[in-house]
């Protein structure tokens, strides 16, 4: 017989015999097992909680509880780190918001609760809302100074084991508006006193602190807040909640000598100002609503007849200077430092005074701004200079009727004696401007806006984190495993080519049906 005879025959036989089973073990269906350890600590988180609502660069209470649920002690101390995040997992843009130590000696079964503080991001992380919902995780171990059976259960388990959901909430602003004033007597004396008395509203959901109003003379025709205002006096405010007011009254005696700037003025606008410091409303500058009787009223001031006052003597001049900043971008939320020079050009000391700083346009006009804080100069000689060098913050939010884009261009503003409550010789070299600084939000690409506060009158409803109602269940792996290591992998479909080739050639005609 022929060698292809021979061959014919064999598969004759070969079919007689029944189908031939071609059977494939897959690689999603093994486990890959190394040789078995000694036995292993395994660490996962049990419980994890949070502060529910809080606002950027707010700080907030982390509550957790790790479990060792493996098989051997935990012989070296581990840290507990604790990132902000924009998703229930940690990502690229999650931020490290502090650590925890917990001490060796966590036998098996055994669990080791923590408590610990921590500070948000200063503001909103990329990818979220500034008033969304922001992700606390938890994670053990993250430097793995621990030799464990699975380093795969340390974070990403989910809500309630080392996940917590806080709601971002802005505080609810105060809105101080002085409802009425009075001054006794109607007609005052320069050398003489008045009686200030001043009914302040709090319009607004949110508490207001204690402040102070100042009490402030214009001259007649000019309008307030334009440079020529001098405050002669403040009163005290108290703290004032929500939608309440508060009636005060203040005696101020009057110079026997009238203010430089109010020397050739006789007629003048006598206004108040409810929130002098600027704790509740950063717009700069604070002006009257011009209604009289409600925070504004005429009044006129003469000296008394038949008397001469005495002259002011010599004057200081008090001059600002060069103006820098620590960086050439500045984040809102975040501090830097300024430098300023404060000159005494005139011929006397003029004792205590004051320097604000104003966040202004890029044009660096003084008339509008965002007030950033005050320093006092216990004194300055004449000819004498000095170095001012205070820390602030720009603002995380704005006030609801401010809109600024999250990539601008700004300057810092100093004013040096911005109520002119001392008599200089000018008053026209007070005010100086940093060079141009760019304004940011940190991880903004400038198609955002600088968060707000809400409108003083709304109310915002305080929102629970959003919780699956059926939490995650964490991956607990409670054998002994040693280095054991699971792969997952979705089962074969009935479909597969596998499948089809395990009854082949019984359903030929299926196979053929179905692939051609």
């Amino acid at each position: 017989m022929s060698s292809q005879d021979r061959r014919s025959a064999g598969r004759r036989r070969a079919w007689g015999r029944g189908p031939i089973i071609l059977k494939f073990e897959s690689l999603e269906k093994r486990e890959l097992l190394s040789s078995a350890g000694p036995p292993l600590p395994d660490l996962v988180g049990s419980s994890f909680v949070t502060t529910p609502n809080a606002d950027w660069n707010q700080s907030i209470t982390a509550s957790g509880t790790v479990t060792n649920q493996g098989l051997a002690t935990v012989t070296t101390p581990f840290n507990v780190a604790i990132y902000a995040s924009h998703s229930v997992t940690i990502g690229p843009y999650s931020v490290l918001l502090g650590e925890v130590t917990l001490p060796a000696g966590l036998a098996p079964g055994q669990s080791a609760p923590f408590t610990t503080t921590v500070k948000l991001p200063s503001s909103p992380l990329p990818g979220m809302s500034p008033n969304g919902i922001v992700h606390i995780n938890m994670v053990i171990d993250p430097q793995h100074v621990v030799h464990e059976s699975n380093d795969r259960n340390q974070s990403g388990l989910g809500p309630g084991y080392d996940e917590a959901g806080v709601q971002i909430t802005p505080p609810q602003p105060a809105n101080l508006v002085n409802t009425s004033i009075g001054i006794n007597p109607s007609a005052p004396e320069w050398g003489g006193s008045i009686s200030v008395t001043a009914q302040i509203s709090n319009e607004a959901y949110g508490a207001a602190p204690a402040t102070r109003e100042a009490v402030v003379l214009t001259p007649s025709g000019i309008a307030p807040g334009t440079g020529s205002d001098v405050v002669i006096g403040t009163i005290s405010v108290p703290p004032i909640p929500a939608w309440s007011m508060v009636n005060v009254e203040q005696t101020i005696n009057l110079p026997v000598t009238p203010p430089e700037l109010l020397t050739n003025d006789s007629q003048f606008t006598l206004w108040v100002e409810p929130d002098a410091d600027y704790l509740t409303n950063p717009v700069y500058p604070h002006v009257p609503s011009g209604n009289q009787g409600v925070d504004e009223q005429t009044v006129s001031i003469t000296v008394p007849p038949g008397t001469t006052p005495p002259p002011l003597g010599p004057l200081p001049d008090l001059a600002a200077g060069a103006v820098t900043t620590s960086a050439s971008t500045l984040f809102w939320g975040q501090s830097f430092s300024a430098q300023a020079v404060v000159q005494n050009l005139g011929d006397a000391n003029p004792g205590p005074f004051v320097v604000r700083f104003i966040l202004v346009g890029a044009s660096g006009s003084t008339s509008t701004g965002i007030f950033l804080g005050d320093t006092t100069v216990a004194g300055l000689a004449p000819g004498a200079a000095t170095v001012v060098n205070p820390t602030f913050t720009l603002p995380l939010r704005l006030p609801a009727s401010v809109t600024l884009s999250s990539v601008g261009v700004g300057r810092i503003a100093e004013i040096v004696d911005p109520e002119n409550v001392i008599n200089q010789e000018f008053y026209n070299n007070k005010t100086a401007e940093s060079g141009p600084v760019a304004l940011r939000l940190m991880g903004s690409d400038g198609s955002s806006y600088v968060p707000n506060l809400p409108y003083p009158a709304q109310l915002l409803p305080v929102r629970a984190p959003v919780v699956p109602s059926k939490a995650r269940k964490p991956i607990i792996v409670k054998e002994p495993s040693g280095g054991k290591r699971l792969f997952k992998r979705p089962p074969p479909k009935q479909s597969s080519l596998l499948h089809t080739l395990t009854v082949f050639p019984t359903q030929v005609n299926n196979l053929i049906k179905q692939f051609v």
